[in-house]
């Protein structure tokens, strides 16, 4: 199947996915979090076997995966998470009209503000040594730019990997897990 077609295919299954508004909110947690169906049924409020029935429906839409398991209580607790970070990609993007375009990019913001605001109202941000913010304000020409984008999708994609990794080994050592929001960013500003 050429390349073309698998993305347009993933990116009709990802429209199907979001078309239900459980599956829509499973989708949004595994995209930033893996979970078990348990755990996003108690944090939604929504019984086990319904949330259990959509997260079987974003992985036959290939828009989840499985990722592990632990026992639980005599049962097998599975865990997930989304296969795909975007839910749009580059050139669709390039497709959304503009009023959508800053819809989306608003939410995004929105969820970073919310996510630091979070963090230090539960003074944890800050608190101790493990934690990493950076902004700095930096000129590229056109090629450098692309390059350093380049460069924060690779780290993105490293870090999505570590968590994964972080996910099994948690699975097996029962460990609990640390919420962290992993928050990347690479734009033009105006000219000063």
């Amino acid at each position: 199947m050429a390349v073309d077609t698998q993305r347009r295919r993933a990116t009709l299954n990802r429209f199907k996915a979001m078309s239900h508004p459980l599956r829509a909110e499973l989708l949004m947690i595994l995209t930033e979090e893996s979970a078990s169906p348990a755990m996003m049924a108690r944090r939604l409020g929504e019984p086990v076997g319904n949330v259990s029935y959509h997260v079987n429906k974003l992985v036959k839409l290939g828009c989840a995966e499985q990722v592990g398991d632990r026992p639980v209580r005599g049962a097998i607790e599975h865990f997930y998470r989304a296969t795909e970070r975007h839910l749009v990609d580059t050139e669709e993007w390039e497709e959304l009209q503009p009023e959508l375009k800053e819809h989306l990019s608003g939410e995004f913001a929105q969820k970073i503000v919310d996510d630091m605001l979070l963090s230090l109202q539960a003074r944890i941000l800050g608190s101790d040594k493990n934690f990493y913010l950076a902004r700095t304000k930096l000129v590229f020409d056109a090629e450098g730019r692309q390059r350093a984008l380049e460069i924060h999708d690779r780290a993105r994609l490293e870090i999505e990997e570590e968590a994964a990794l972080s996910t099994e080994r948690m699975a097996a050592s029962g460990e609990t897990p640390i919420s962290c929001s992993s928050i990347q960013g690479c734009f033009a500003l105006p000219q000063a």
